[in-house]
């Protein structure tokens, strides 16, 4: 009878050991104990049938942040996303399993300070997006390292494979964009709501090859975008020019116009007009004579009609946008 226990003892403890770590190629993955026989609907991509724990870490590879397995049941539950908080069913029998990252994904998640000095070591959203599968499909603000500054920044984790680092964001009238070259320079706002990261960081960050996704949304809840595949703003000494080609998209090209331009505030006049485009459109921007948009002028709060607003002239004419993004990433 002892050496019956013995032998389940060391079976069982050989079944725990197996079930610990999954090792596929080069990608390891760690089991949360603390979430066994749970399970989320939250970001699934896909439930199969799998025989065996190495069948299931295969299916996730490297597309999926974490999978569920559960041997009795032989499925596979491969999750875009994984948060200990939406594992709210209950059902016996399944295991959870995260990618390997420098502290563990589940350390991180518990301790924010962790999470925040991994992704300063990062110098773009895409690159905490390669480096941290955690992170998958969660919008929201990240700290980056911007010619070793930190930076707080808006990171879209999720539209057309994510990685976008935010460098403008709009969508109330509780910042005011009305200002100096100097606030222009340096950044200003919160990146969870209304910001300009700083002409002297999209210099820093533009210097490889960047392309830029512009997001619009109208006062009808209307959404497009605008894809550029070059995207490049020159130093201070330059006035920040402009270099922007490669269109794509469904809001129109309204930026091709500016393209060569010099940025002007209220305080710094560099367009081509004969008078000063920032203070008669109230904002500031690449300005041309004056131009076809003005993603930085004065927020409506409604939709009207008026160049000093934020509008993008090929798609909704003069009349003002809800809210705006600009987003860069790597172009590959």
């Amino acid at each position: 009878m002892k050496a019956i226990s013995i032998f389940t003892c060391c079976f069982l403890y050989t079944i725990l050991c197996t079930l610990s770590k999954a090792d596929v190629r080069t990608q390891r993955y760690t089991m949360e104990v603390s979430l066994d026989n749970k399970m989320s609907n939250v970001s699934l991509m896909a439930m199969h049938h799998s025989e065996s724990l190495t069948e299931c870490s295969a299916m996730c590879g490297q597309l999926c942040a974490c999978f569920g397995f559960n041997p009795q049941q032989k499925k596979c539950r491969i999750h875009q996303s994984c948060d200990p908080a939406d594992m709210t069913i209950n059902e016996k029998g399944w295991r959870n399993f995260y990618p390997d990252v420098p502290g563990g994904c589940m350390e991180i998640l518990r301790r924010p300070t962790m999470q925040e000095n991994v992704h300063y070591q990062n110098k773009s959203c895409m690159e905490i997006l390669q480096n941290d599968a955690c992170v998958k499909g969660k919008d929201g603000v990240y700290s980056i390292n911007v010619n070793n500054q930190k930076k707080n920044v808006y990171c879209d984790m999720t539209t057309d494979g994510g990685g976008w680092t935010a460098i403008q964001k709009r969508q109330d009238n509780s910042t005011d964009f009305y200002r100096t070259w100097a606030d222009y320079k340096k950044g200003f706002g919160d990146p969870s709501t209304n910001y300009w990261i700083g002409n002297d960081a999209i210099h820093y960050m533009t210097k490889t090859n960047q392309e830029l996704r512009l997001e619009l949304l109208s006062f009808d809840d209307e959404k497009v975008y605008a894809l550029y595949s070059t995207f490049q703003v020159g130093n201070e000494s330059s006035k920040y020019q402009l270099t922007v080609s490669g269109y794509n998209g469904t809001a129109g090209d309204s930026l091709g116009r500016h393209n060569g331009c010099h940025f002007s505030t209220h305080d710094e006049d560099n367009d081509v007009h004969s008078g000063n485009c920032a203070v008669y459109w109230h904002g500031a921007w690449w300005y041309w004579r004056c131009g076809t948009s003005n993603l930085n002028g004065q927020y409506a709060g409604s939709a009207v009609s008026g160049s000093k607003y934020p509008f993008w002239y090929y798609w909704k004419s003069s009349t003002a946008l809800k809210a705006t993004a600009m987003l860069i990433r790597l172009k590959n």
